[in-house]
């Protein structure tokens, strides 16, 4: 009959003591007494990990709680404090856009440079008209239409062909000063695209005729 030794792990188990290497029977047998009946001492260890994590979470708990607390809380008083400020007096600003360079009217500045349509009400209202038929309305009948019957100007064909040589799109402004009731300093700024400004001085003559004003001299 062939011996067959046992793992070390299972006598152990068994609670006995591992068998000797040698092959035979031993003289002396003696029967293993069992072991005294105790709680595992593993059950013991096992609890106190467990006590340990459940206070830990506890405190976790109890943490993350007061941290929420305190940011509810902390929302409610911004909140209040947003709702009081709305109800108070909140002052008016008024917002005023800066001033342009070329005002569409110079009634009460007459050393702002126009651009508008003018009218012919006035010395510098049919100077400024003049000067926007020319530019804007690029039309030679309009600006020899604007002038006196025995203006030194010459006639609306010739006019339109000085016309005709200013590149589309440019643009202009025309500063008055007066000099004496019908006689006014003109300072024309004539701004043509992808160039410099040019200014140009004259000196414009306009004469009323039945409630009507009209450019008379330019020189």
């Amino acid at each position: 009959m062939k011996n067959t030794s046992r793992h070390p792990a299972v006598i152990d188990l068994l609670g006995g003591a591992p068998l000797p290497t040698s092959i035979g029977t031993p003289t002396d047998v003696t029967s293993p007494q069992p072991a005294k009946a105790s709680k595992p001492p593993h059950q013991k260890r096992s609890r106190s990990p467990r006590l340990r994590y459940l206070a830990a979470l506890t405190v976790v708990v109890a943490l993350l709680g007061w941290f929420l607390l305190r940011i509810f809380s902390g929302d409610d008083e911004a909140v209040r404090t947003v709702d009081e400020s709305s109800t108070s007096e909140i002052p008016t600003v008024d917002v005023i856009p800066p001033a342009l360079a070329v005002e569409p009217s110079s009634k009460t500045d007459p050393g702002t440079c126009r651009a508008d349509h003018g009218d012919q009400r006035s010395g510098p209202g049919v100077i400024a008209a003049f000067e926007y038929a020319y530019y804007i309305t690029r039309s030679g009948a309009a600006v020899r239409a604007l002038a006196t019957s025995d203006t030194s100007l010459p006639p609306a064909e010739t006019i339109q062909a000085g016309i005709d040589t200013v590149p589309t799109g440019t643009t202009h402004c025309v500063r008055i000063t007066p000099i004496t009731t019908d006689v006014y300093s003109v300072a024309l700024a004539e701004m043509r695209p992808g160039q410099a400004p040019a200014q140009f001085p004259q000196t414009i003559t306009t004469t009323n005729i039945d409630g009507r004003w009209f450019v008379d001299v330019i020189t």
